[in-house]
């Protein structure tokens, strides 16, 4: 049996071979497939009397909680923990979010209780996401404000990724915020949280943190401050490495920085702004995909 397979044509054609090869009414293949690619459906439509396709109807969800549960009784306080995170994300993706809520809770209060904030962070952070993703996200923010509180005090005790859960904490806020509309708070929290980013060293999320405070900022026509805000993340920007700013948001704030360039300082302005970006960038520097970015019109 082939060890690998390279060449999905030559696989069917060799267990088509194989087939016809194997004429004994004793000899069984089995082999797997992926539903979603499917590539042995030809062979069963060609074989039909001597294919038979079987579905592997498996529990995954069911065999991850049964995992979880064998390692509570190895190390009862981090195997109950690991075991409610693993109901909570089943109980997610089936939409049952006052179990999602019941779940990490517990898991929260049992973090706390062992003395880990970070894993109290963790769990705030799984019950934020499920309820974003069930259009709830004023109750999201809650928690995800909740496990910046955690971090915070991770932070206190001298854990060294305190600081780096703040942050995420608060850049998941802001994308909550984001999401419901609410500027002002957004904008305000990104410009306090850039700073965060610049002491851990992350110039990643400093860019981000200012790019986003400049979208806030613009999409309530507040040009001067989206302005100042875009300028910040143009000048992180500048100090990436060349490989680092190839990966990053940097375009879109170029983009940005051209448009409100434009609304406050008009055409000559934003063709200065483009020389800029191509001098840094690339002649191909504008982004080929829509990001955050509101309209200075």
């Amino acid at each position: 049996m082939p060890g690998e397979v390279a060449d999905a044509k030559a696989w069917w054609q060799w267990l088509h071979e194989a087939l016809a090869y194997l004429r004994s009414p004793n000899v069984r293949v089995v082999v797997l497939d992926d539903v979603r690619v499917r590539v042995l459906e030809p062979l069963a439509r060609a074989e039909p009397k001597r294919v038979r396709t079987s579905v592997a109807d498996l529990d995954m969800p069911g065999a991850m909680e049964e995992v979880a549960r064998g390692a509570a009784g190895l190390d009862p306080a981090g195997g109950r923990y690991r075991e409610l995170l693993v109901r909570l994300g089943n109980a997610a993706g089936r939409g049952e979010l006052n179990l999602v809520t019941r779940l990490g809770e517990e898991a929260a209060s049992l973090a706390a209780g062992e003395g880990w904030p970070a894993l109290v962070v963790a769990a705030r952070w799984a019950m934020g996401a499920a309820l974003l993703v069930a259009s709830k996200p004023t109750e999201a923010l809650e928690h995800y404000r909740k496990a910046e509180g955690a971090a915070v005090d991770a932070e206190a005790r001298g854990e060294v990724q305190g600081a780096e859960l703040r942050l995420k904490s608060r850049m998941a806020m802001g994308a909550v915020l984001v999401t419901m509309q609410e500027w002002a708070q957004a904008a305000v929290l990104y410009e306090e949280t850039a700073p965060m980013a610049r002491k851990l060293v992350d110039a990643r999320l400093e860019l981000e943190c200012w790019r986003m405070a400049s979208f806030c900022r613009e999409s309530v026509h507040e040009l001067d401050k989206a302005w100042e805000a875009t300028e910040q993340a143009w000048s992180v920007g500048l100090a990436l490495e060349p490989e680092a700013r190839s990966t990053s948001t940097l375009p879109y704030v170029a983009e940005a920085r051209v448009r409100l360039g434009q609304a406050r300082q008009g055409e000559a302005a934003a063709r200065r702004l483009e020389v800029e970006a191509e001098s840094l960038l690339g002649n191909d520097w504008r982004p080929d995909t829509q990001a955050a970015g509101g309209q200075a019109a």
